[in-house]
């Protein structure tokens, strides 16, 4: 990542970001959600990861208009903020990793994940000060993450692929906005990241990449979790949400260049910038998302595979307090099983590097 071009504009632009830069809303959404009237706008939580930013580019080309469905999408510079509103019945969908739908899935939260929007491919990493070389160098060390997030959970699978567990390093808790220019200026030794932090940090100073997420494949699924009120009661507005995000993905690929723009507008950093920070995602097709609700396998290809390992992992860590009895629940794959009747070579954006 060092090759890559200066990220010196990204401190002001994530310092913006903190106070509600290019959003719709700020920490947290401020009407309680109660979206049972075709009339009402179906609130879907985004925040800061380059998988995501692609809402605004499905927005931004018209596609939830040109499908007749009302969507606001609110913006939350604080990525558990955005859970909490979610889980608290603020907002009526939510953008989530997969591993942050299994404490609500254990809590009796009711919900279904209804797609993929991506695998972080080397969106999530930890970088370190310049004289950490390696996972183990992190012994000891002051590590920083937001606790109980994707990047709490990333960084303790990190460690465990070189023998580590939490209690060999200094956790410090920290929004991954703050934690990126934090182990630049050398507020702390390490700190798990997502994009666009993630090649900020990379790149400016004396740091280092330790770990990125195309060293676990898979591991990370990036996923729609939509309310169970708005699947009982509006369940042919989520098939056109769905339905938008694809149509507006394969204008993506047709028109990349404005795409770009839309997202980095909302992320207010540079085309160039996004372009970088997308190179972590892989973009899920329909057949891809198909293929990972059904196409059964004990790896992390499979959906129900992976939610039952990561739920299991968060047991052990102590970062839910009971069992994921059924992995399978937490999935509905009934709107990408009708996109995929119709339409399985629909494409999506190529954004792994070369």
């Amino acid at each position: 990542m060092k090759k890559l071009m200066s990220y010196l504009t990204m401190m002001c632009l994530l310092v913006l970001l903190l106070t509600g830069c290019g959003g719709s809303g700020g920490g947290a959404a401020e009407n309680s959600s109660d979206s049972n009237s075709a009339d009402d706008a179906i609130k879907i939580g985004v925040s800061a990861f380059p998988g995501w930013y692609t809402w605004y580019a499905v927005q931004g080309f018209g596609a939830f208009e040109d499908n007749d469905v009302n969507v606001e999408l609110v913006w939350f510079n604080t990525y558990s903020d955005s859970l909490q509103a979610f889980n608290s019945g603020q907002i009526d969908g939510v953008c989530a990793a997969l591993s942050d739908t299994i404490s609500p899935a254990v809590s009796g939260v009711d919900f279904k994940v209804v797609m993929i929007n991506d695998n972080s491919a080397g969106a999530d990493g930890i970088v370190s000060q310049g004289d950490i070389t390696s996972l183990e160098g992190l012994k000891g060390k002051t590590v920083a993450t937001e606790i109980g997030t994707i990047e709490h959970f990333f960084l303790l699978n990190a460690l465990e692929t070189v023998g580590m567990t939490e209690d060999d390093i200094e956790l410090t808790n920290m929004t991954v906005e703050n934690a990126g220019p934090a182990v630049i200026s050398g507020q702390v030794d390490a700190a798990s990241l997502w994009e666009p932090s993630l090649s900020y940090a990379a790149s400016e100073g004396d740091t280092n990449l330790l770990f990125d997420s195309s060293e676990t494949p898979g591991l990370i699924p990036d996923t729609l979790m939509i309310s169970g009120d708005i699947l009982d009661n509006r369940s042919e507005d989520v098939q056109k949400i769905v339905t938008a995000y694809f149509e507006g993905m394969q204008t993506y690929n047709e028109k990349p260049a404005e795409a770009l723009e839309f997202m980095a507008e909302q992320a207010g950093i540079s085309t160039d910038e996004m372009a970088v920070a997308m190179e972590g995602a892989r973009l899920f097709s329909i057949a891809d998302n198909y293929a990972a609700f059904h196409e059964e396998a004990e790896d992390y290809t499979y959906l129900p595979y992976t939610a039952e390992r990561t739920a299991a992992f968060l047991l052990d860590q102590g970062m839910v307090s009971d069992e994921l009895s059924d992995p399978e629940s937490i999935f509905d794959s009934t709107y990408i099983d009708a996109l995929y009747e119709e339409n399985p070579d629909m494409v999506v954006p190529d954004t792994q590097a070369e």
